[in-house]
């Protein structure tokens, strides 16, 4: 029996292991190596290892987290979570383990645009994330492709890397008048024919084509994408959630079941930038910790 199991190795779980690990709690972290930002090249704005590939980043996390005796690590996938009557099992593809607290960690579901070429350029030339990857967008000739409830709000934050930015409206909802007139006064050119192709050349952007057979030359852009938190493995554990399919939890992370914790992007439903992810991680653990002392008191 684990004080605590952590399912996700991605900086919020594992930022969780190592300050449980030296609250000498003991904690295993499950994870199946298939990190959202796998397509990242560098990851960013985390102090002390900007620039980083993901991969190396993960990699000094994990030596970080194994000189702590209490924590273990194992690579599986989890495949159901239930409740007992003082502990939860934990189902994987190969065992089952069992722990007293679980924390959630396993980040977001992620569905990119329908569109030829999206794949290959997410993550080189096209991204979501202005905070993450503007930097390396800055001063270039820029698509952003967002729902109609995002292009005012896109838009005035891309253009503070970029002043040659057209908008496109990624879905069926019309802009009221107040958006257009926004971007009439930047003078922000708008289309909203449906985008049917990305060009690139491996994965760098040239050209995007619309469904009116007109196009122009982009050299990137950033894109809405759809995320969500709905695992199949915890299902049984009958989380509440809010309108917006946000997990509900009290200000410590604890969700409608007591002892389950969630952490990261799977708190907010909202893709986050990894310090963001670790900082939420270290301070959930630290509830978590204090609730088994409490428990044990």
């Amino acid at each position: 029996m684990f004080d605590v199991i952590i399912i996700g190795g991605g900086p919020a779980g594992l930022a969780s292991a190592l300050t449980l690990g030296r609250a000498l709690k003991t904690t295993l972290v499950i994870d199946n190596n298939n990190p959202r930002n796998k397509v990242t090249q560098a990851s960013h704005a985390y102090l002390t290892q900007d620039g980083i590939s993901p991969e190396a980043l993960r990699s000094n996390a994990e030596q970080d987290v194994d000189k702590y005796e209490h924590v273990q690590r194992v690579l599986d996938t989890v495949t159901h979570v239930e409740q007992a009557t003082d502990h939860f099992i934990i189902q994987t593809e190969s065992t089952t383990y069992y722990a007293r607290k679980i924390m959630l960690a396993m980040g977001l579901k992620e569905i990119l645009p329908d569109i030829p070429g999206t794949q290959p350029c997410y993550g080189t030339s096209l991204f979501y994330c202005p905070w993450c990857d503007g930097y390396e967008l800055r001063n270039r000739s820029l698509i952003v492709s967002v729902p109609a409830a995002q292009v005012r709000h896109m838009s005035k934050l891309v253009l503070n890397w970029s002043q040659d930015i057209v908008v496109h409206v990624a879905d069926d909802a019309s802009l009221d008048n107040e958006d257009k007139a926004y971007l009439d006064s930047k003078g922000i050119h708008l289309i909203t024919s449906a985008i049917t192709e990305f060009q690139h050349t491996e994965g760098h952007l040239t050209a995007v084509i619309f469904a009116d057979g007109t196009s122009i030359n982009r050299d990137g852009g950033l894109i809405g994408i759809e995320v969500n938190s709905y695992f199949d493995f915890i299902q049984p554990l009958q989380l509440q959630r809010e309108d917006n399919g946000r997990l509900t939890t009290n200000n410590f992370g604890e969700t409608s079941v007591p002892g389950v914790f969630v952490v990261g992007e799977s708190k907010d439903i909202i893709p986050s930038q990894l310090i963001d992810a670790a900082s939420n991680g270290n301070t959930v653990a630290k509830f978590v910790a204090m609730q088994l002392i409490e428990d044990n008191d």
